[in-house]
């Protein structure tokens, strides 16, 4: 431990030592000639520009256009979110192609898998991981721009699982100075405030302060569940002259909510002798919530540029997130009631999060010959502190059919305690040469080396144990560019991810080891105002944690899980008015393919539907975006089996979205429909201990939104 914290130290004091020198550098390459301030002339675009997004530079590290990436990667620009009408990440990205989001519906956190593995544990903001665990769903009033990078990204990332990545990209100080207000009401007593303040004084991004923010308050179809929302996020950019740029950004969050648990499968997908379960059933106590939460985050961005196509790049963020709710879960039903009553727990949860990341990255262009090298050499690192202090209550039986509240949590005697603090720590080196022949044939190699040690104080037990990880990750990959319209690629990349716990000697587990081989094609026009990708992968994770057959209660690391699939996406600006998005997956294998229970093997992977489209359009009546639009869209999925039970599916579901609006100079107004029809639809499923005690997660009704917008 004291020489993992030696490294650390020595790490975070090279980087403070890397930016006083690159900052001392400038200074004194500072003249004091005075200069003729600089005129900046800017015009607002209207959305061509920007719609299809042409790279993803902290999401892989590279300013190589997603064009000539050798890897399925998928952008949501600002404009998009704005058509997707998305309030929440599920929003966002849960039509995309391989992606699944919300599957156990509006339950306060970010549910996500990619391409068959959990994501919800794997969202970065900036390119910095947030934290080793759920706790704050993410406000995306603060965020510019959304990107999911499909895939193991273990080689830019570390310790992840091989599904793929979400980073968002926040919004930082612009060149041009504005001021932009939104006003909503909506459907369930929806109301909400944002704005978007810019201000540059020499308009130029350097120098110049941004201010976002939003609040907002909503009730549920579900009885008693409810969202609170507060967010505000300033940063400013200095101006260091022209090697030198710095960008800070502060953030505070705060939830509060009362958490949805779900409803039965019988009652709901499978019959239930006293009928079906009204959708606004809420088994939980009003009395006993709601979830508070607390988000303060701090980063900067520092850039240095030595000339010669040499650079260094230091991303920082320090997070600390406070999360205190209270929750009811179902258990199982009883007995003598014939399906009308459940036993319940109730459990009183508070957690805190303090999470420290940084990233260095040097950046060297090399030409040779007919061929040029990107080389990247980088180290980042991270430490987390995740305190929990968790017990159980008791509470009542609930009957769904003559349903009593505000009966009392018992608290007096709190039972199965929880009192832990986990701490985690890696440090990570990594190396990537990139190498573009003649702009035609583009070749990637990357290898990278993680160091990773984990305690855990137990203060229940008064056990402490801790565990010590290394691991190499790699990738490659091969792009050709045909005519810079369509560019076949083939890639391999593989990633690890720490098991917890021991095995029945006492000894830590190996780390599960993921790999994927992808190939496909890259397409765009001429302007790039179209971006499109086909690609097929094949994914495996071995070493996951199944039973051990020799001692109950024990696991074994001999498990595996696989998926293959088909997927296709495209962005569009079909003209100077008409915009378009398509996605489209095939995840035609999604299963367990080992496990020490026969029974298990070849049962498919949780919440993973077999295909899923979407399709959304918006048309302006002028080019340059003012007046009149319209725009509608379709988004759905296939069945999803529910795993141990082959008696019933998840069923499948098509959502109608549509929208209308008048764009003016300086205001806006809009109306939306998300779920037009207001389908009645399932999410996804929430294991419990067996497949009559499971619950089933409600998809989201019908919402309608009327917005107001300023802009000056």
């Amino acid at each position: 431990m004291h020489t993992f914290r030696k490294k650390s130290l020595h790490l975070s004091v090279y980087s403070i030592l890397c930016v006083s020198a690159t900052h001392l550098h400038a200074a004194s390459n500072t003249h004091t000639t005075e200069t003729l301030p600089t005129l900046a002339v800017t015009a607002e675009t209207n959305g061509n520009t920007n719609y299809a997004a042409k790279t993803a530079a902290s999401g892989l590290k590279s300013e190589t256009p997603l064009f000539k990436t050798a890897q399925s990667v998928s952008v949501v620009t600002s404009e998009q979110l704005e058509q997707k009408q998305a309030s929440t990440l599920s929003d966002a990205i849960g039509d995309i192609a391989g992606v699944s989001a919300g599957n156990r519906s509006r339950r306060g956190t970010d549910d996500i898998i990619i391409r068959g593995q959990s994501a919800s544990n794997q969202v970065f903001i900036d390119g910095l991981r947030q934290t080793n665990s759920s706790d704050v769903a993410v406000d995306l009033s603060g965020i510019d721009q959304v990107q999911v990078i499909k895939g193991p990204a273990s080689v830019n990332f570390g310790q992840s699982l091989p599904g793929g990545i979400v980073n968002l990209v926040t919004k930082r100080p612009m060149a041009n100075s504005f001021a932009t207000a939104d006003l909503t009401y909506g459907s369930y007593n929806f109301k909400e405030g944002q704005f978007d303040l810019n201000y540059s004084p020499n308009q130029t991004k350097e120098g110049a302060f941004r201010l976002t923010g939003r609040v907002a308050d909503q009730k549920d179809e579900v009885d008693y569940v409810y969202f609170k929302n507060f967010y505000i996020s300033p940063s400013y950019n200095f101006d260091l002259g022209d090697q030198a740029k710095l960008s800070v950004i502060a953030s505070y969050q705060r939830r509060e909510y009362m958490r949805l648990q779900g409803i039965p499968i019988l009652g709901t997908l499978k019959n239930n002798p006293n009928g079906p379960i009204e959708r606004s059933a809420y088994l939980g106590e009003p009395s006993f919530g709601p979830y508070k939460g607390n988000v303060y985050r701090f980063g900067y961005t520092y850039n240095y540029d030595f000339g010669n196509e040499l650079s260094f790049e230091q991303n920082f963020a320090v997070r600390k997130a406070e999360v205190d709710g209270r929750f009811v879960s179902m258990t199982q039903w009883v007995g003598n009631s014939r399906y009308s009553t459940i036993t319940r727990r109730a459990q009183a949860q508070n957690n805190d999060n303090l999470n420290y990341t940084i990233d260095n990255q040097l950046k060297k262009n090399l030409n040779f010959s007919h061929s040029q090298h990107q080389i990247l050499a980088g180290v980042d690192g991270m430490h987390e502190k995740r305190e929990q202090n968790n017990f159980d209550c008791k509470v009542a039986n609930f009957n769904f059919y003559k349903p009593a509240y505000y009966t009392g949590v018992d608290c007096s005697k709190p039972a199965s305690p929880v009192n832990t603090t986990v701490t985690t720590q890696y440090v990570g080196l990594y190396l990537r040469d990139q190498i573009n022949i003649q702009d035609k044939l583009i070749l990637s190699l990357a290898g990278r080396y993680d160091w990773v040690k984990s305690e855990n104080d137990n203060f229940v037990t008064s056990i402490k144990t801790s565990q010590n990880h290394q691991a190499f990750t790699g990738s490659g990959s091969a792009l050709y560019n045909i005519n810079n319209w369509v560019a076949p690629y083939v890639s391999y990349s593989t990633s690890f991810f720490p098991n917890s716990g021991t095995d029945k000697n006492g000894s830590s587990f190996d780390p599960q080891k993921g790999k994927q081989l992808e190939t496909g094609f890259k397409f765009q026009n001429d302007s790039q105002s179209l971006q499109g990708s086909i690609a097929w992968y094949t994914l495996a994770l071995d070493n996951v944690l199944v039973s051990d057959p020799l001692a109950t209660g024990f696991n074994i690391t001999d498990g595996q899980q696989k998926t293959k699939g088909i997927e296709a996406e495209l962005a569009a600006n079909l003209s100077d008015q008409l915009r378009i998005n398509a996605s489209f997956s095939h995840m035609y294998e999604a299963k367990t393919s080992k496990d020490t229970s026969a029974s298990k093997v070849g049962q498919r992977l949780e919440n993973t539907p077999e295909n899923t489209y979407s399709l959304s359009t918006r048309y302006y009546t002028q080019s340059d975006s003012l007046g009149w639009y319209i725009g509608g869209g379709v988004r759905g999925e296939s069945s999803k089996p529910i795993t141990g039970d082959t008696s019933v599916k998840v069923p499948r579901f098509s959502l109608f979205d549509t929208e209308a609006g008048y764009n003016a100079l300086h205001w806006g107004a809009q109306l939306s429909i998300r779920n037009l029809f207001n389908k009645e639809y399932y999410a996804g499923t929430i294991a419990n201990r067996n497949n009559d005690n499971r619950l089933v997660a409600l998809g989201n009704p019908r919402q309608i939104n009327f917005t107001l917008k300023f802009k000056y």
